[in-house]
């Protein structure tokens, strides 16, 4: 009898353990903590979801130097997420911290047609600092004031990008509107304390020049571009590009075309993702010279 009483003990820990009563060795928890797990890894599976993301050395002879990062997070086969990061670092100001580089923000969706050969994206940013909402820092020909406020989402820039490649032909065209959503530098027109020199007790001028004038303002810039693949290394092609305020309200003569350029570039791809593409050119609105240089590298 003593041995029939051990088997019955081990069968009702058997039954315990298969329905995870107390005793038993599974837990009713544990499943759906395991699919949650796999919804995360789905997400972070790149054969389901390719990403591509692209840092981008440039600069120009109108904003310097203006590094960016953007790339793609695949959704479908023909519909990805997109953003975008751009450092406008020579678009600064003094103000409440005394760097105030101009930092804009995209994010949009990336559409893929004609077996991937056209691209459009578009995408609605911000930009943050103090050139839109009070006409702060340092802007060629701009004429910004200083001591103004750093100001986060300080502008909205709805922007659409398209790119086309194929074995020969390759183009791009980008269209940004950058809208002041917020005011920030006093009244319009006020040209605001004159800023002392440097080393002469509490200035960040290089003279002692008026701060310049205040307001809002909004810019236009585009370009597009157009190349002939010459081999798998090598593409000429033309630029062109512009920059222009739709609208300042420092004085009512303000608004201007900040550039119009156009010029031949030459593009050198490598392997592994990099590229190198120097454009250069004439500006028709002052008749001077312009060049860009860009290097990209796509992981």
């Amino acid at each position: 009898m003593h041995w029939r009483r051990q088997v019955l003990i081990f069968a009702i820990a058997g039954v315990l353990a298969g329905t995870g009563l107390p005793g038993g060795a599974v837990q009713a928890q544990d499943v759906p903590e395991a699919g949650a797990a796999s919804k995360i890894d789905d997400l972070m599976d790149t054969k389901k979801h390719p990403v591509s993301v692209t840092m981008a050395m440039q600069a120009d002879s109108f904003f310097g130097f203006n590094p960016s990062i953007y790339g793609t997070y695949g959704l479908t086969d023909n519909i990805a997420l997109a953003f975008n990061f751009t450092y406008w670092t020579m678009i600064s100001g003094v103000g409440v911290h005394d760097a105030n580089p101009w930092l804009e923000t995209d994010i949009g969706l990336n559409f893929t047609l004609l077996d991937k050969r056209l691209s459009i994206t578009p995408m609605i940013g911000f930009v943050h600092g103090q050139l839109l909402s009070s006409r702060g820092g340092f802007f060629p020909n701009g004429g910004g004031s200083v001591n103004e406020r750093t100001t986060a989402f300080e502008g909205a820039v709805p922007n659409i990008t398209i790119n086309y490649l194929d074995k020969y032909v390759e183009g791009e065209f980008y269209l940004g509107y950058y809208k002041a959503i917020r005011s920030e530098g006093g009244s319009p027109g006020d040209q605001g304390p004159v800023c002392p020199p440097v080393g002469t007790g509490g200035g960040n001028c290089l003279g002692a020049v008026a701060g310049g004038a205040r307001g809002t303002w909004d810019f236009l810039h585009y370009w597009a571009n157009v190349g002939y693949r010459v081999n798998s290394l090598f593409s000429l092609g033309v630029h062109y590009e512009q920059l222009l305020t739709t609208r300042d309200n420092s004085s009512p003569t303000a608004a201007q075309d900040y550039y119009r350029w156009i010029g031949p570039y030459v593009e050198m791809k490598l392997p592994g993702g990099m590229a190198f593409r120097f454009t250069t050119g004439k500006d028709l609105t002052d008749n001077q010279d312009f060049y860009k240089l860009k290097f990209t590298k796509t992981f």
